[in-house]
């Protein structure tokens, strides 16, 4: 579990992906914590989650957490890493917040959290995320942790992603250029 001023990011596991499946009661019973109706605009996502979970457990630490609201009680987004770290020592973060608690801070909370935790581990040498071309929230969110923009790419549905980045180097000392 990650613990930060306003949040608590729970690591789900496999007994949680079941919990999922079975509702938002059993869920709510297991976070202890109150689970809204529409708590992710990607439930699909769960299933693919789950069935990497299933093949790869040692996937959790790097993989989906549930962000509650620690004063609310609330189960108020996800977050986490795409994956492992690769063999370069990269991870990609990842994260939404429901739309009652947008606008407040908890994006941008959750963002930290996932970078400090990943710089915990000596064999990450760089986090990064991806965020649609346009000037919107999640890049305003990734600007306010210190990541830094690297360059735009076409994505394999025709669109663009732009990559962004922050180095060991540059976490650890943020004077440094890039």
């Amino acid at each position: 579990m990650i613990v930060t001023a306003n949040l608590l990011l729970i690591t789900c596991e496999l007994h949680h992906y079941t919990a999922v499946m079975q509702g938002n009661a059993v869920l709510s019973n297991l976070l202890n914590a109150e689970v809204p109706e529409k708590w992710t605009e990607s439930p699909e996502m769960i299933l693919v989650a789950f069935d990497r979970m299933k093949n790869d457990p040692s996937l959790a630490p790097w993989f989906f957490n549930f962000i509650i609201h620690q004063k609310d009680n609330r189960l108020i987004g996800v977050g986490g890493f795409k994956d492992k770290p690769s063999p370069e020592g990269e991870v990609e973060i990842g994260y939404e917040i429901i739309p009652s608690y947008r606008d407040q801070g908890y994006a941008t909370e959750t963002a930290r959290a996932l970078i400090d935790y990943a710089f915990t581990h000596d064999k990450v040498s760089k986090v990064i995320a991806h965020t649609l071309s346009e000037f919107d929230a999640s890049v305003r969110v990734l600007q306010k942790t210190g990541m830094q923009f690297i360059q735009c790419v076409p994505d394999k549905e025709g669109g663009v992603l732009c990559r962004w980045e922050m180095s060991r180097a540059y976490y650890e000392n943020p004077s440094i250029q890039v």
